[in-house]
């Protein structure tokens, strides 16, 4: 009877502890998620309002453009608090799905607020990419539990060193071709830039997303003291940051050097793919799952990314052109793989 009554108590025990530890991880997913989705709600708001408040300049209503402009702008800076820590919180693929149902939220504010007409395609790519989103946050995995007590002082996942050695030996690569030609004998075709290019900026974005999401498995230091005794944290902090600058720097110089509907589109395109690679491979992210539920997923992520693509593809037909109409300044370059929308007139079959 004794026994019998351990063995119930037991039980007990662990049911009790498994509901709470999935509360647990519930909670972490729905805040996570939830961080992603505010990333995405201030970006496009922000970037909305630059663009609203450049269409005012334009039309010589400047009176209440500056504090538009300033406004989204101070939004769309604000949109990174969220995104950093949603990588932490959530699986990356989860997030980076989110990324491309932003492009969704931007499509549908600039018809409603800007009065940009939506063509065929951009409307089947807003229903596909949201169906895509859908079913990786329903059938998506979860992210692990993390106790306070289990944090670590190294990287979490073993194989991201490796990955990440490769990853950024290909980056210097990449950026040592697209600078070739700052060296007076070395002369560099223009088809170099055009591939080294957003292929640098793909990879420096991916692999900035690997230490976003290997901080968060680290212990965070408590105060100055902590801080000093916490060389891997520091490292990846200082990393995240450096990955930041060179994909905003590349941004900048793609923006003078090829189309920015050309480059935006491929680069989005690469680091998304690169980062749902990271997700299967490096983080195993699908391991615990059912078959199922993985492939589902998997078709969500892949439908989200073949959604946004179809929202705004590549306009390949633009390379070479050394002056192009009907096409964002160059201070809005950066938005697209942010979350924004290259406005343009070459849209057709409008809703």
């Amino acid at each position: 009877g004794g026994s019998r009554a351990t063995f119930s108590n037991a039980t007990t025990s662990f049911h009790a502890r498994l509901s709470c530890d999935t509360m647990v991880v519930s909670g972490r997913f729905l805040l996570g998620t939830g961080l992603a989705l505010a990333n995405c709600v201030l970006a496009s708001v922000g970037f909305i309002l630059q663009r609203k408040a450049q269409l005012l300049t334009d039309a010589g209503e400047e009176t209440g453009a500056c504090p538009m402009w300033s406004v989204g702008v101070a939004l769309y800076i604000l949109a990174a608090v969220p995104d950093v820590i949603s990588y932490t919180m959530v699986p990356q693929v989860v997030c980076t799905t989110v990324a491309c149902f932003r492009l969704v939220f931007v499509t549908f504010l600039a018809h409603t607020i800007l009065k940009e007409l939506v063509s065929f395609r951009e409307a089947l790519g807003m229903a596909i990419c949201t169906i895509g989103t859908f079913l990786c946050l329903v059938y998506g995995p979860r992210p692990d539990e993390i106790q306070e007590d289990v944090l670590v002082e190294e990287m979490y996942h073993p194989q991201v060193w490796a990955y990440l050695a490769a990853g950024l030996a290909l980056l210097l690569v990449l950026l040592a071709a697209e600078h070739a030609d700052c060296i007076s004998w070395c002369t560099v075709s223009q088809n170099v830039h055009y591939t080294a290019l957003p292929l640098a900026t793909g990879v420096a974005f991916a692999l900035e997303k690997v230490f976003n999401t290997e901080i968060g498995f680290i212990k965070t230091p408590d105060d100055i003291q902590g801080l000093l005794q916490a060389p891997m944290w520091i490292g990846m902090t200082v990393s995240i940051a450096a990955l930041g600058l060179t994909d905003f720097y590349l941004n900048l110089r793609a923006a003078t050097r090829m189309p920015v509907q050309v480059f935006l589109p491929m680069s989005f395109a690469l680091s998304t793919s690169l980062q749902f690679f990271q997700s299967i491979v490096i983080f195993s992210e699908f391991s615990n799952m059912s078959a199922l539920d993985s492939g589902l997923s998997l078709v969500g992520a892949t439908t989200s990314l073949i959604g946004a693509m179809l929202i705004n593809p590549p306009r390949l037909s633009l390379l070479g052109h050394e002056t192009l109409e009907n096409e964002v300044e160059i201070d809005d370059a950066s938005s697209w793989r942010k979350g924004g929308k290259l406005i343009s007139t070459y849209d057709v079959e409008p809703l």
